[in-house]
């Protein structure tokens, strides 16, 4: 892990993350995050009523705001039936997550946003099987901040989030593993955070959400040995590195 400091220590806090991994970026997050952690999750992935009743409830008990996406890639889903929801579900739902997450915010938790919305590895499609790196920065993480920080209820702060997936072979696989199962670095990094002004403009606010974007963008970049071995002296305090 890098950058940690950029974590702050109280007040609300949004971390906007790259999603690469449909399970380890989670964990990773959940790990290292300094204030406790909650994730905005979307269900609409869900195709089994035992599906959407189970992960209902565990959101529930984890207090982790849940909706549904509607998007051009989503709406096929709902169009063919393969959702466990239905279309008109996700504005009701999506009402209920925001305050939700508002109050989380306002009481000075952790609240971990994929502006992506979709992963690059999953056991569902997705999108981004194309090979995509990225897809756009959605702009709703940069309104929730706002909506928190109504009538000077909080300070929202905005902390962008990269990782790094690094294929472990020859002389950079540790000495001491003799199997043969596929290795992998994970990097995690965090960047300074971004603000919002309660009442900023629409024009204030894609500029943050292009800011954010553009800083998760270098934060997921690879890091030559060289540089990776400086962000080590000069932060060994921040920086943790596991295999798995």
């Amino acid at each position: 892990m890098e950058g940690a400091y950029h974590l702050p220590r109280e007040g609300g806090t949004i971390i906007a993350s790259r999603h690469y991994h449909f399970v380890f970026d989670a964990l990773a997050l959940e790990r290292n995050a300094s204030q406790p952690t909650h994730f905005w999750t979307a269900l609409d992935w869900t195709d089994a009523w035992w599906q959407r009743l189970g992960m209902e409830l565990l959101c529930r008990a984890a207090r982790w705001p849940f909706m549904l996406r509607v998007d051009q890639y989503s709406l096929d889903r709902f169009a063919r039936g393969a959702s466990a929801y239905r279309l008109e579900e996700a504005h009701p739902l999506l009402r209920v997550a925001t305050q939700q997450a508002v109050g989380l915010l306002r009481a000075g938790e952790t609240l971990v946003i994929f502006p992506e919305a979709y992963t690059s590895v999953d056991i569902f499609p997705t999108p981004k099987d194309d090979g995509r790196s990225f897809m756009p920065f959605r702009p709703g993480f940069v309104k929730l901040a706002q909506l928190a920080e109504r009538e000077g209820a909080a300070r929202v702060n905005i902390v962008p989030s990269g990782f790094y997936y690094e294929r472990l072979d020859g002389p950079r696989r540790p000495a001491w593993r003799f199997s043969r199962r596929k290795m992998w670095r994970v990097t995690l990094r965090f960047g300074e955070a971004a603000s919002i002004a309660p009442r900023a403009t629409p024009a204030e606010v894609d500029t943050v959400v292009a800011e954010v974007e553009r800083a998760v963008h270098a934060l997921s970049a690879p890091v030559g040995r060289e540089a990776a071995a400086s962000a080590e002296v000069a932060h060994a305090p921040e920086r943790r590195t596991r295999h798995g």
